[in-house]
């Protein structure tokens, strides 16, 4: 039920935001490629997209902008092999493939959607020993506004991410950050040591049905 139900969320909210720059047809066309060989992700996207959107709107923060970004977040995951996503332990130089699709995301969509390509690149970056883009990536002519709402959207989504992977993925945590903690707030505490009380509200937002 809280599949079908985010399916149709995720399908009236793209329609509803009406975003510029053809963006709803992106997202519509990322949603229909990913039913055909990878319905794991697909899931985890639809949901990534509705909890960003609900701590975005909690926070205060752009809640089109934190909508779109999650949705389009693991945009790359779509041209690599389905059997990384579908719950088996993969091995370090399979992981090693999974971590390209942050960059890979970022050079698919930077020529069509800028501020949902540089979320895609970043949303993996913003931890200790994270990978993808740097601040060094974004675009000069950005003002700090932009840049500041970029790094919010992208922790935003960075967090739900990981919460979400944890709650539906069988797949082993790879980057050690389950090694010494006793639980997923201790484990978030230490990966984002400067977002406990965005954290909080995260974990608060995805004891909704809808995530579960």
């Amino acid at each position: 039920m809280a599949d079908s139900t985010a399916v149709e969320l995720v399908q009236n909210k793209i329609d509803d935001y009406k975003p510029e720059g053809n963006l709803d047809h992106t997202a519509k066309l990322l949603l229909a490629l990913s039913s055909l060989n990878h319905a794991l992700v697909k899931g985890h996207i639809e949901r990534v997209a509705l909890l960003t959107e609900a701590v975005a709107n909690r926070t205060g923060i752009n809640t089109k902008a934190a909508f779109f970004a999650g949705l389009l977040h693991d945009t790359a995951k779509l041209v690599l092999p389905s059997e990384l996503f579908d719950g088996r332990n993969i091995t370090d130089e399979q992981y090693q493939r999974v971590k390209t699709h942050a960059l890979q995301g970022f050079l698919a969509l930077k020529d069509m959607h800028l501020f949902v390509a540089i979320c895609a690149g970043i949303h993996h970056a913003l931890y200790h020993h994270g990978y993808g883009l740097t601040l060094e990536d974004f675009p000069k002519e950005w003002n700090l506004a932009t840049v500041k709402l970029a790094l919010d959207v992208g922790m935003i989504i960075s967090v739900c991410d990981f919460i979400d992977a944890y709650m539906h993925r069988k797949t082993k945590i790879k980057d050690g950050s389950a090694d010494n903690a006793p639980s997923l707030k201790e484990m978030l505490y230490q990966k984002y040591p400067n977002e406990h009380a965005m954290i909080d509200i995260v974990l608060e937002e995805a004891q909704a049905p809808i995530f579960n």
